[in-house]
């Protein structure tokens, strides 16, 4: 028992090192990371607390000191811990200030000289794993606005998310066309019965007129599912103003520039950072922030946050995801509801079994409504993706205009971001609101996963050169503001050119589409010449559309298959460890050891919601079972529970696991490969059941 108070003791000493550290007091850094290493010299915090001193003694000025440390640090066994204290020897060791080679992929935003040159900078620590100090850099007094960004490329991300949705409508409709269609022709062509053929028109107008009805109604939807399912609250402008009176000023300055009524405020009763606007008019707009947010922030912050959200009414792309996000909420709601309902049917018990049998059954029947609802979500949901990347560029100008602050902005950013990791940490879920409003939210919850695994580990510049390019992206072009308006920058980010990482063959499914449907038309085109000559042996060739369909999904067939392989290699080593700082082209495996977290009971049922906790944070984990979605449905994952997972790293803007096995009490085999070549031949041989 008394070692354990040690221990504890010993950790609350690390602590309050880090804490004096980032608070600039020098000395009692030095005196708390010192009587760490004293008492706990063997501990697994140890490289850290020594790091600490280090930082410590170079802001303190004791280089010699610093020196010796990191030389002792050199000689570590983990590789981290040796890289950091090679680059910092790299800059204790003297040089020429005048001379610093700059990697010739890189462009660095030149900062003004630090009056502390020796002690060390974010985007210089390689891998460091000290928490951030926050420099807390002023904001511009007096400024020239931005000029104003081409309007071009968002109005055009605006009309294709609204075509997107068309898109996906007629192709939901098509694929229930082709199912159709291919009973009809096994029907009439094997077993040789009557049947009259499906229509395979598609209801264009009549989806049209459906949009149009949800954008007008887009405001008093949105109300209503964030009061029913969220707790959404008004806010007052006094309200808001007893927290940043900068925003409230702001506000009422923007609807006074722009000759509309203060946007409706609104506040949701969760502990996770969010923002967003909605609605159709910017006389109908409502700007909604959560009760976590107002306490991550500091009063310019949340101005910065409120500014941005403006910035999205004047340039009136909230209008277009206000238009995606009611459509997300149909089946994202009936997914919450349905697993709600399942959930609470299944604690029923009676002493008839046979009703008990029958609510079980009821309970069921919720269970796969919320796991079919949930497909929709998902399958809709890509729609608005591009929307969302765009506009945040042209609403940070904004809020900078509004505000003279991209400071301020970045630092908002960086906390909310960390925040929400921290939040899904502590409630070992994601909350429906970060997954449902994802599209509106600044930063999208699966970013924040890794940024804050990250931030205190390596370099934003390592960070950002092959992770969350987006979230790079926008604090790049914020400190280049800063530049602009000679400010001390918040940030010191350099990230190198970047290359396309991914392998032509991650898009052979796509590859292999159009060259279906290129196929297609070189056939119909024959055919047409052929009938324009008067030979009509290919008259039926010419009058054919379901050619193209058909010959589409033969070749998505053929490219899933030519792309197995390569997704899914086999490893008799499997790697052990996350290397998320590099950017592998390849697919490697890896077997990690941690707990399964995530959602629990039927809103879960799907693995919609599933995370890896190991020692160096969260990886979110893509599983199927062998049996598909009805082998989810019928055997519940190990949440909560110690597992070893084996799979493939996925890379795109964020990582995660393919799974191939989950071992906990049990061994659980996914059937990521079955499914994908399954997948394939099923597109192969719809595609020569519409041809026959």
């Amino acid at each position: 028992m008394s070692s354990f108070s040690e221990s504890a003791s010993s950790l609350t000493t690390l602590e309050a090192g880090r804490t004096a550290l980032q608070a600039g007091q020098i000395d009692i850094a030095i005196a708390q990371f010192t009587d760490f290493l004293s008492t706990q010299a063997d501990h697994s915090d140890a490289p850290k607390a020594k790091m600490g001193l280090v930082q410590a003694y170079v802001k303190g000025g004791k280089s010699e000191a610093a020196i010796a440390l990191c030389q002792e640090l050199q000689q570590s066994q983990h590789e981290k811990v040796r890289s950091w204290a090679t680059q910092m020897m790299a800059k204790l060791s003297p040089v020429d200030p005048g001379f610093v080679l700059i990697d010739p992929g890189t462009q660095p935003i030149r900062p003004k000289p630090s009056p502390q040159p020796l002690a060390p900078k974010p985007s210089e620590s390689v891998q460091s794993e000290s928490p951030h100090v926050w420099k807390n850099t002023g904001r511009a007094q007096r400024w020239n606005p931005l000029p104003r960004l081409n309007p071009t490329r968002l109005q055009w991300a605006m009309v294709g998310s609204t075509i997107a949705l068309l898109f996906t409508l007629s192709a939901l409709w098509g694929m229930k066309s082709s199912i159709a269609w291919a009973q009809f022709s096994i029907m009439t062509r094997l077993l040789r019965w009557s049947a009259a053929p499906p229509d395979q028109s598609i209801p264009i107008l009549e989806f049209s007129l459906g949009l149009l009805i949800l954008f007008c109604a887009a405001p008093w939807i949105l109300d209503a599912v964030l009061k029913g399912l969220y707790g959404l609250k008004p806010l007052s402008t006094a309200a808001i103003a007893r927290h940043s009176p900068e925003t409230h000023r702001l506000i009422q300055r923007f609807a006074q520039q722009q000759k509309i009524p203060i946007p409706k405020l609104g506040v949701l009763p969760t502990a996770a950072p969010i923002s967003f606007t909605y609605g159709n008019l910017p006389k109908f707009a409502r700007i909604v922030v959560s009760q976590g947010l107002l306490d991550s922030l500091n009063e310019e912050e949340i101005a910065a946050i409120y500014a941005g959200e403006c910035g999205h009414i004047l340039h009136w792309d909230f209008a277009a995801m206000s238009l995606v996000t009611v459509v997300l909420q149909i089946p994202y709601s009936v997914y919450k509801v349905c697993a709600i309902v399942s959930d609470r049917l299944r604690k029923i018990k009676l002493n008839q079994t046979i009703f008990t049998k029958i609510i079980q059954t009821i309970a069921d029947g919720f269970l796969v409504i919320s796991a079919i609802a949930y497909g929709f979500f998902r399958v809709f949901r890509w729609s608005g993706f591009w929307l969302a990347q765009q506009r945040t560029e042209y609403s940070d100008r904004t809020a900078c205009n509004l505000t003279g602050n991209p400071n301020g902005l970045a630092r908002a950013l960086i906390k909310t971001t960390i925040a929400t990791a921290q939040t899904i940490k502590h409630e070992r879920e994601t909350q429906n609101l970060l997954e449902g409003f994802e599209l509106l939210n600044p930063v999208s919850y699966r970013s924040a996963i890794l940024f804050e695994n990250l931030f205190d580990r390596v370099s934003l510049s390592t960070l950002f050169q092959s992770n969350l390019i987006h979230l790079g992206t926008r604090l790049e072009k914020l400190m280049i503001y800063c530049q602009q308006w000679h400010l001390e920058l918040e940030l010191e980010i350099a990230i190198p050119t970047r290359t396309k990482a991914k392998s032509l063959i991650q898009f052979a499914p796509i590859v292999g589409s159009a060259i279906g449907i290129a196929i297609a038309l070189i056939l119909w085109l024959i055919a047409q010449a052929l009938f324009a000559i008067g030979n009509f042996r290919l008259n039926w060739l010419a009058s054919d559309y379901s050619l193209f369909p058909s010959f589409a999904l033969i070749g998505f067939g053929i490219g899933s298959i030519v792309r197995f392989n390569h997704l899914f290699p086999e490893s008799r080593n499997p790697k052990t460890d996350l290397i998320l700082t590099h950017d592998p082209k390849d697919s490697p495996v890896v077997r990690l050891e941690g707990t399964l977290i995530g959602r629990s009971g039927a809103a879960n049922q799907l693995a919609q919601d599933l995370f890896l906790q190991t020692e160096t944070g969260l990886i979110k984990l893509n599983y199927c079972s062998q049996f598909g979605a009805i082998g989810n449905l019928l055997r519940p994952l190990p949440i909560g529970q110690t597992a070893i997972v084996t799979g493939w790293l996925r890379r795109s803007e964020t990582p995660w696991i393919d799974v191939d096995t989950i071992r906990s009490r049990l061994l659980i085999r996914a059937g990521q490969p079955i499914w994908s070549f399954t997948v394939a031949i099923a597109a192969i041989l719809l595609g020569i059941a519409q041809i026959l």
